[in-house]
């Protein structure tokens, strides 16, 4: 269907059916405003009455002109003349304010939202992320927040400002003349009704660009954080592909809001057109009949010009309505989903924790249409004792670890930390009891420091490289062209992946907490490096609860016990070495491996 078909075909009842289908989308945008309300309400008054002021000063100027070629004397000018320049500094001064106000509490809003955000992407977390693109994620927490600053300053104000300030101005043309009035009030409802003729097409084409946006940006992190991977699978031209098809799809979706967003100027100006032009005629005849005077005359097309300049405005606005109603839904999405894991209590329990650790016919699945990875699994760490946990790949290891830090919880059985369940603890005093090297090393882009110190931010240099001098990570550090100070760089690709593992080991063995979990921390290592680790780890895990998920004979050996899980339970448990003589599930795990290794 053509543009021009679309606008004739747009009934009233459809176009006020798309208006209510707006004002239920932008609810999000208003609940994410109601704790602003004052402020939003403060900068819309403003707006309105810098409008009004603007009117105002130029209908004084527009009669001390007409009065003066009505042939008035000075003395009757320069009353006129005081007023007007009285209205100069107010409207100065509002204009100030209108910014001021304005971008407060828009600035305001942005910071407060951010930060919620980032707080509920850490109570989301890892189960809600893991699901969707880190590019979708950057982009609600910052394109998206950055959307809602267009609201508050730019589509509130004049939306008001379209509702009052025409109806003001239409009074003072009843005032000087009623038909003037009944001239001008159709032209103001036509260029009012100009947003809503196409106004769900404007809510789509918004919808469809901000999703091809965020898509592109999804892609390009991906792109850039994968270069090496393209590069070696030879998919650069795939990928380029990949990139080039969403920038055409973005063409045509710029052209199509350009070209729709044209039509809607198009409009509004030619009914301003015409509304000017039927003002001037009507108060010329009204002139020259003696219904009006002459120094009326110029006072009365600033009126009427004045009453559209909000409009002219809010047609302006109403082009960024839906990205924003999009922006917004995308918001409040975040905001309202659930936490896998939720805090059920406000303090964590009372005296001292024990570190012991059990678990307790534990059975556990990522989702409810997934196979279980934990069967009723059962072991016990005690306090003090390593254990390595070992298995095959996807057996359930690394998900105890994670169960046992509470980023998803079990679905029967039971996980206890000194006697207490891990659900009696709120979340950070549970996660302040454990130190955690996770089989996935993430580095920040900031210094090998700042990096090691994350385990503890208020430790001391020295602790910090005491930290590291233990995971056998100070001797590579020093070498690094600017030593401590290097700064990892993005994802730490500099860096080995047994650089990073080692930062990694550092970062946990600087928080020195009672509970360590070490996830395949050595699995990165070369054979000399995991020796001088092996040295370092029976130092700091001495005292600790020590959970060690190995795949090497030689880490598996430094264990206390070990605990064996094949398919979600365990199959056996003991000591390495008699373990390995009986022949049972640890030797035949080790012997499936063509080198020794599971």
């Amino acid at each position: 269907m053509r543009t021009g078909d679309a606008m004739s075909a747009a009934s009233p009842g459809a176009r006020l059916g798309a208006i209510g289908r707006l004002a239920a989308s932008l609810r999000p945008v208003a609940s994410l405003l109601r704790p602003y309300r004052w402020w939003v309400l403060a900068s819309v008054a403003v707006n309105v009455c810098v409008y009004l002021a603007m009117i105002a000063a130029a209908a004084v100027g527009a009669g001390l002109v007409g009065r003066a070629i009505a042939g008035a004397d000075s003395r009757e000018l320069w009353p006129l003349a005081w007023v007007l320049a009285g209205l100069v500094i107010p409207l100065g001064a509002l204009g100030w304010l209108d910014t001021v106000v304005t971008h407060v509490v828009s600035f305001r809003l942005l910071h407060d939202l951010r930060l919620v955000l980032y707080r509920r992407f850490r109570e989301l977390a890892p189960a809600y992320l893991i699901e969707r693109r880190s590019g979708d994620l950057a982009r609600a927490s910052v394109a998206d927040v950055e959307l809602i600053e267009i609201f508050t300053s730019h589509i509130a104000p004049p939306i008001v400002a379209a509702l009052i300030v025409p109806a003001v101005a239409l009074i003072a043309l009843a005032v000087i003349q009623p038909v003037l009035a009944l001239v001008v009030l159709p032209f103001v409802i036509a260029v009012a009704s100009v947003p809503s003729w196409l106004l769900e097409r404007a809510r789509a084409q918004g919808d469809a660009l901000r999703e091809d946006l965020g898509d592109l940006g999804a892609n390009v992190v991906d792109v850039v954080q994968g270069t090496r991977e393209v590069l070696a699978a030879g998919a650069t031209g795939v990928m380029l592909g990949r990139i080039r098809r969403q920038h055409d799809s973005i063409l045509c979706a710029s052209v199509a809001h350009g070209r729709r967003g044209g039509l809607e100027q198009a409009a509004t100006e030619t009914l301003v057109g015409l509304a000017a032009v039927a003002t001037l005629v009507t108060a010329a005849v009204l002139v020259l009949d003696g219904s009006i005077s002459t120094a009326s005359y110029p006072v009365a097309i600033v009126i009427a010009t004045g009453a559209f300049a909000p409009l002219i405005s809010i047609s302006g606005a109403f082009r960024e309505v839906g990205p924003v109603a999009a922006a917004a839904d995308r918001i409040q999405v975040l905001l309202a989903a659930r936490p896998a894991v939720t805090d059920q209590v406000t303090a964590a329990p009372a005296g001292e924790v024990i570190p012991r650790v059990e678990f307790d016919r534990v059975r556990f699945r990522y989702g409810e249409h997934l196979p279980d990875v934990l069967r009723g699994a059962c072991f016990a760490v005690e306090s003090g004792e390593t254990v390595a946990l070992v298995g095959a790949s996807g057996a359930g290891k690394s998900t105890c670890a994670n169960l046992l830090s509470r980023l998803w919880d079990v679905r029967e059985g039971s996980i206890t930390v000194g006697g207490h369940d891990v659900r009696a603890f709120p979340q950070a005093d549970l996660r302040e009891l454990m130190a955690v090297v996770p089989q996935d090393v993430y580095l920040f882009h900031a210094t090998i420091r700042e990096n090691v110190r994350l385990g503890r931010p208020g430790a001391s240099d020295e602790e910090v490289e005491r930290a590291a001098e233990l995971a056998q990570a100070g001797p590579f550090i020093r070498a690094l062209p600017e030593g401590w100070d290097t700064v990892a760089g993005e994802r730490a690709a500099m860096l080995s992946g047994g650089q990073r593992q080692r930062i990694a080991i550092a970062r946990a063995l600087l928080r020195d907490a009672p509970i360590l979990i070490m996830d395949e921390a050595v699995s990165n290592l070369d054979a000399e490096s995991e020796r001088d680790l092996h040295v370092a780890l029976r130092e700091v895990s001495a005292g600790r609860t020590t959970l060690l998920i190995a795949h090497r004979p030689s880490t598996i050996s430094l264990a206390d016990r070990v605990v064996v899980i094949d398919e979600g339970q365990v199959a056996e448990t003991g000591t390495y070495a008699p373990l390995l003589a009986t022949g049972g599930a640890l030797a035949r795990l080790l012997a499936r491996s063509a080198d020794g290794m599971l």
